[in-house]
C-alpha cells in the first residue's frame, strides 16, 4: 500500500509536527480542566461526607449509652432495694425490666426526633420511590 504523504516526510504511524503540536496543546486543556473537577469535587464532598459520618456515629453511641445506661439504673435500683427489703430477685427483675423499657423508650424517641430532623432538612424528599431503567 503505497503513502499518500510521501512529500510531507511524514513516516507510517507517524503524525505531523502541527497535529503532534494541536494534540499535545488539547491533552493539557483537557489536564487543567480534570484537575479543577478533581479539586472541586474533594472541596465539597468529603467535608459533607464526614459530617453526616460523623452525626451518625454520634447518634449510634449516644442511642447505645441511653439504652445501656437505662438497663443498668433500673438493675441497680432493683439491687439495692432487694437488699434492704429482703425480696431478692423480684425488685431487680422488675426494675430491670422498667429500665429496659425506659430505654427502649428513649431510643424510640431520638429517632422520632431525628426523623422530624432529617425530614425537614430535605424537606420531605427523602425515601420515595425513584424510577430506574428497567420500570416502564
Amino acid at each position: 500500500m503505497p503513502d499518500e504523504r510521501k512529500g510531507e516526510g511524514v513516516g507510517r504511524g507517524e503524525i505531523s509536527p502541527a497535529d503532534r503540536a494541536n494534540f499535545e496543546r488539547r491533552v493539557g486543556d483537557l489536564g487543567k480542566q480534570l484537575e479543577e473537577a478533581r479539586s472541586h469535587q474533594a472541596e465539597s464532598e468529603p467535608a459533607k461526607d464526614r459530617a453526616v459520618r460523623a452525626r451518625g456515629m454520634a447518634y449510634g453511641l449516644r442511642m447505645a449509652s441511653e439504652l445501656v445506661g437505662a438497663v443498668l439504673v433500673g438493675g441497680l435500683i432493683g439491687y439495692f432495694l432487694d437488699q434492704m427489703l429482703g425480696t431478692l430477685p423480684w425488685l431487680f427483675l422488675a426494675f430491670f425490666l422498667l429500665g429496659f423499657a425506659a430505654g427502649v423508650l428513649n431510643v424510640v424517641r431520638g429517632f422520632t426526633r431525628l426523623q422530624a430532623e432529617i425530614k425537614e432538612a430535605t424537606r420531605g424528599d427523602i425515601g420515595h420511590a425513584v424510577p430506574d431503567d428497567e420500570d416502564d
